[in-house]
């Protein structure tokens, strides 16, 4: 989730109202869902993509401003990470997406639930884009749709996010999904040798 500017959080863009998206499979224990946009779709990681995803990762714009992403992102720590997802996903502690390009199936980006609390009924929304695409709208429409899954194929009541204040690129997704702020936290995040302030987003399933 990922420019160097201050959030305007008084100014929320209507919410994005893209395609509907669908889950290639069900939401039960052990199905991993793969979620369809109209031009993207996020499904498991599979070993191929850990390469391209950590180049992804790795360009200044993503890592300088996604919490949760550490520079340098080298393979190796992509493969660490990614190892644990088949298992935290078994009983839905988390799950994790690589984000494609329809058309020709080139890697963009990620999504994640991560934490879901299933006892609380909550997850925190993770995600980020690279490489050339257009990262506003384009990880809007995948972003969503991730929203969408876990409100209604997961039945879960609340879904977070955590942004850096600095970056309004991310406020700007948020807001374009629904979100809304709930509290700036002071000095809450270490990232790049600075301590940074974050911002906290969540919608809830009620929401209009």
């Amino acid at each position: 989730m990922s420019t160097e500017q201050s959030s305007e959080l008084s100014e929320s863009p209507p919410r994005h109202r893209g395609p509907r998206p669908s889950a290639g499979a069900p939401a039960g224990i052990g199905a991993y869902p793969t979620i369809r946009t109209s031009r993207f779709s996020c499904r498991q990681f599979r070993l191929a993509d850990i390469e391209p995803l950590a180049a992804l990762a790795g360009e200044h714009r993503v890592a300088d401003t996604t919490i949760g992403v550490p520079r340098p992102f080298t393979t190796e720590f992509a493969r660490m990470c990614t190892s644990s997802h088949a298992a935290t996903s078994q009983d839905r502690r988390s799950l994790h997406w690589t984000a494609l390009n329809n058309g020709d199936q080139r890697v963009v980006g990620y999504a994640a639930l991560n934490p879901i609390d299933t006892e609380r009924a909550q997850a925190q929304l993770r995600f980020w884009g690279g490489g050339s695409i257009e990262r506003r709208n384009d990880v809007v429409e995948w972003s969503e749709a991730i929203v969408e899954f876990a409100l209604t194929e997961l039945n879960l009541r609340r879904v977070y996010a955590l942004q850096l204040e600095r970056h309004a690129l991310a406020g700007h997704v948020l807001a374009t999904i629904g979100m809304l702020p709930e509290g700036l936290v002071r000095k809450r995040i270490y990232k790049g040798g600075l301590v940074e302030d974050i911002v906290c987003w969540a919608i809830a399933r009620n929401d209009s």
